[in-house]
């Protein structure tokens, strides 16, 4: 009912101001949270929905996403050195900055870098597919809130920007 409740917020936001329903949604959701708007009661529910859906759903969703949804000729005209080169390096310092950032603020610093991996991933499939490869499927909340957050702030400001830039 809460999230039901936050998606149509976000969607009557989107017809009043033209935010996107999704940005606003999670904004909402994460104001929620940081000053206490849901009970522990609800919390603890949604956690018992959260482990049954890890542990019954998503490996066996993973794999169907995965077959369906690979464009298999361009996943092959994909391994042309180039792009390669791109994604390794693209990989190795997204996961470098998480360990050594992680170190500089006394966090742990190869769960750090996995979180921080989970970015050149595709989205929550991704964190999935990162996550159970490293054996931390506990740290999926963190990734979760990473990917999500990091990836609302970063529409945000292409949002901004490109209405800046289509003004003027």
């Amino acid at each position: 009912m809460v999230a039901v409740t936050l998606y149509l917020t976000g969607a009557l936001a989107q017809q009043l101001w033209g935010f996107p329903a999704p940005v606003v949604m999670l904004a909402l959701a994460v104001a929620l949270k940081l000053f206490h708007g849901i009970t522990p009661r609800l919390q603890s529910g949604s956690y018992t929905v959260y482990k049954f859906c890890l542990t019954a759903i998503a490996y066996p969703m993973l794999f169907a996403f995965g077959i369906v949804l690979t464009p298999w000729e361009k996943l092959i005209e994909g391994f042309a050195p180039a792009n390669l080169i791109t994604i390794v390096v693209t990989v190795l310092t997204m996961t470098a900055s998480g360990f050594f950032t992680a170190r500089l603020v006394k966090l742990y610093p190869v769960e750090s870098a996995i979180v921080t991996s989970t970015h050149s991933g595709m989205g929550g499939a991704g964190d999935i597919a990162i996550l159970s490869a490293s054996n931390r499927m506990m740290l999926m909340p963190f990734a979760q809130i990473a990917t999500r957050i990091g990836g609302g702030i970063t529409v945000g400001l292409a949002l901004i920007l490109m209405a800046a830039l289509s003004r003027g």
